[in-house]
């Protein structure tokens, strides 16, 4: 019987964009030219976004999650002739989260849906994240942290999903087994393949019923949770 429900972040709980351009970033290209970083608007998108593949790749290649701090530190390495300071690197990373985060969106009725599914389960999250903070500001945000039992990130846990090890550290710290508890998310690598390798039952987010899934481990958003036949119970 399934006694709680682990949800990932991004593309489950909001909508966002993974982009690292699309949004704009302006202001953290203005604060580096304040700082004396000769580099054009177009230079720093190009060499931002390499400097995250790269730590995208390193992270996939050992398992290990990487920071925002070491995002701007690497950057900075990269594109300025002579050391910056920690503290430089630090505002520069937070000015480029304010500006990715603009892209994310609330969706209407979580907070409903949240209120109803803690009255019966043991709520948590589990997510990617390069800052954890980033995660707990949206959850109180969005009006939902007080109903989350848990919050595994990966940048706290140090191994980002699929790593099995996040998803028995959730499992852990909920004191239950993985047959009890109901995964919920958007990709089916990350969510999916790594809660049900651990012998979780999953719901992918999949509006187009593309991923290679039983037909009842799919769901168009989060607000159809309810009604999955995992969990036997509709709305009231």
């Amino acid at each position: 019987m399934i006694t709680a429900i682990l949800f990932d972040f991004f593309g489950t709980l909001v909508e966002y964009s993974p982009s690292r351009v699309e949004q704009g970033y302006h202001a953290t290209h203005e604060l580096l030219l304040k700082e004396g970083v000769d580099i054009s608007y177009a230079a720093f998108l190009e060499n931002w976004g390499a400097v995250s593949e790269a730590l995208d790749h390193w992270s996939q290649r050992t398992g290990h999650e990487y920071s925002m701090q070491q995002v701007a530190q690497h950057f900075l390495e990269r594109v300025s002739p002579q050391p910056r300071s920690r503290e430089f690197a630090t505002r520069l990373w937070m000015s480029s989260l304010r500006e990715w985060s603009t892209a994310i969106r609330y969706i209407p009725g979580v907070p409903e849906l949240m209120q109803v599914l803690s009255a019966r389960f043991r709520l948590g999250v589990v997510t990617n994240t390069h800052y954890a903070g980033h995660i707990h500001d949206h959850l109180c945000a969005i009006g939902i942290s007080q109903h989350m039992v848990i919050v595994v990130t990966s940048i706290e846990h140090g191994r980002p999903k699929p790593h099995p090890s996040i998803f028995m550290s959730a499992l852990t710290r909920l004191g239950c087994d993985a047959s009890e508890a109901l995964f919920v998310g958007d990709s089916y690598e990350a969510d999916y393949l790594g809660a049900t390798g651990v012998g979780m039952p999953a719901l992918l987010i999949d509006p187009a019923r593309k991923a290679p899934i039983p037909p009842q481990d799919a769901v168009g958003s989060v607000l159809d949770v309810l009604e999955c036949a995992h969990l036997q119970v509709s709305r009231p």
